[in-house]
């Protein structure tokens, strides 16, 4: 119950022509390519053809991005983000909240999608007054479309009380395993990063756990943190509340495992990076370059049998 059914399904079906893991990486990888098909589509209509192919080169050389290749939900929860933004911006509202409604099916925080759908069809309403926007926008039949997005994660919470009895199953699941992460207030999340980094004794000093802790799961959630402020300060509001709500979510939980693996699909974060990198090519290449070390570094890990995300 803890895996949400998309994903498992899609490789059920075409477990019946294949065997089972091949089934798996051919979703992944055809999840992949429609991921990149709509990035590209999304990019190119506010940005040149450079930039866009520089934002995908910043994505795919991301050091968690060996998971869109793997049997994990990666490639098929950014294909549905990004088709997402991508017929929203188009305001094609039916299309985005059916695939909103896939997303929240496939991971728990597609729910984000809902008031960002709101946020959008807000834009797209004309008018100054603040109060006839809102009232205009219930008014709306795209607005009732939007109750299409938390409407799947109903349906799986409805279909895990009628399994085994509890409506978060995917959340109490995860009790055992992840019994040693604690949600607390971000304050105390930075202040217990701040005594690990500082004040960890010499004798329980382990290097590999410093790197993937400190510099990876950190550095990429201060990736997240950035262009969250980034698109804040430019008042791209989807983007910025995008990043906003999966910046609190990890803000509130220590250790950040896994942060580096759930930001690979936070797609704004490259979009900024390639904004930022646009005239310092150096920089841009230098990313590049820090990437993929860690990305093998990933690999490595990975390969051991240890936990890369």
């Amino acid at each position: 119950m803890v895996i949400f059914p998309l994903y498992p399904l899609l490789v059920a079906v075409f477990s019946f022509f294949l065997p089972s893991a091949f089934s798996g990486f051919l979703v992944s990888f055809l999840s992949l390519t429609v991921a990149l098909y709509y990035f590209y589509k999304l990019l190119r209509q506010t940005g040149s053809e450079e930039t866009t192919i520089r934002a995908i080169i910043l994505l795919l050389f991301f050091p968690s991005a060996m998971f869109f290749s793997l049997i994990y939900t990666e490639s098929l929860f950014l294909a549905l983000l990004v088709s997402f933004f991508y017929y929203a911006q188009k305001r094609r509202w039916l299309t985005a909240a059916v695939i909103g409604f896939l997303a929240t099916l496939t991971r728990n925080v597609g729910i984000f999608l809902w008031p960002i759908y709101l946020i959008f069809l807000f834009k797209a309403l004309t008018g100054d007054d603040l109060k006839k926007k809102i009232i205009n926008l219930i008014k709306e039949k795209e607005f009732w479309y939007s109750l299409i997005i938390p409407a799947g994660l109903l349906l799986y919470c409805l279909y895990s009380f009628w399994i085994v009895g509890d409506f978060f199953a995917f959340v109490s699941g995860q009790k055992g395993w992840a019994q040693w992460r604690t949600f607390m207030w971000p304050g105390r999340t930075l202040s217990n990063f701040y005594h690990f980094i500082f004040f960890t004794p010499a004798s329980q000093f382990d290097p590999f756990n410093f790197i993937r802790m400190v510099i990876i799961e950190g550095g990429s959630f201060l990736f997240l943190l950035a262009s969250t402020i980034y698109w804040l300060i430019k008042k791209d509001w989807p983007y910025a509340f995008f990043c906003l709500f999966n910046t609190l979510l990890f803000s509130c939980m220590f250790p950040m495992l896994s942060v580096n693996r759930y930001t690979v699909v936070i797609f704004p974060i490259f979009i900024f990076l390639e904004k930022i990198t646009r005239k310092i090519n150096w920089l841009f290449y230098s990313l590049i370059v820090v990437f993929f070390i860690f990305f093998v570094f990933n690999v490595y890990l990975f390969s051991t049998g240890a936990w890369a995300g």
